[in-house]
């Protein structure tokens, strides 16, 4: 993951339930958490999903059919995504993409046509603090504004002079 991309966990609506936070605290990992759980009872087309995601960004070059991969260009968009399914390709285990903060049209274009999809699908979204946001630019921007990927766009000095002190 480049400092630049902003990283969401999406997940079914109807599957955060008051708990949802255990799959982050409990994460002792250097990698995202596992949300399989919270996707057993989606039923809504996954194939419409990945055709959409299809129209956002490129369908990347490596992945197979449990494993779909989308990746913008790295020097004009970063964006990239991926949906992990099971082996029968009926049930989504993992979905996750990452929207290159570089250029505002990502976030004017790309972020919101996948918001637009999430709505459709009735999914919410988790940024790394394990913050649960609405398919919704509004709340959504919050979360852009306080995380590491935006600290670094907007002073990359003081991010490193930030992150050496911590430690």
């Amino acid at each position: 993951m480049a400092i630049w991309q902003y990283l969401l966990i999406v997940v079914p609506g109807n599957s955060i339930d008051s708990n949802y936070q255990c799959i982050f605290k409990n994460n002792k990992t250097k990698y995202l958490p596992k949300t399989k759980t919270l996707w057993k009872d989606f039923s809504s087309d996954i194939f419409s999903i990945v055709s959409e995601m299809n129209q956002i960004i490129p369908k990347a070059d490596w992945g197979n059919e449990t494993f779909i991969c989308w990746k913008g260009k790295e020097d004009e968009e970063d964006n990239d995504a991926s949906i992990s399914l099971n082996k029968n390709q009926t049930k989504i285990k993992e979905f996750h993409f990452r929207i290159d903060l570089r250029k505002a049209s990502n976030i004017a274009d790309v972020l919101q046509s996948i918001l637009a999809i999430c709505t459709k699908h009735k999914l919410v979204l988790i940024n790394l603090k394990g913050d649960i946001f609405k398919p919704e630019l509004k709340d959504i921007m919050q979360g852009i504004q306080t995380s590491n990927a935006m600290s670094f766009i907007s002073d990359p000095i003081k991010f490193f002079e930030d992150l050496s002190n911590k430690k």
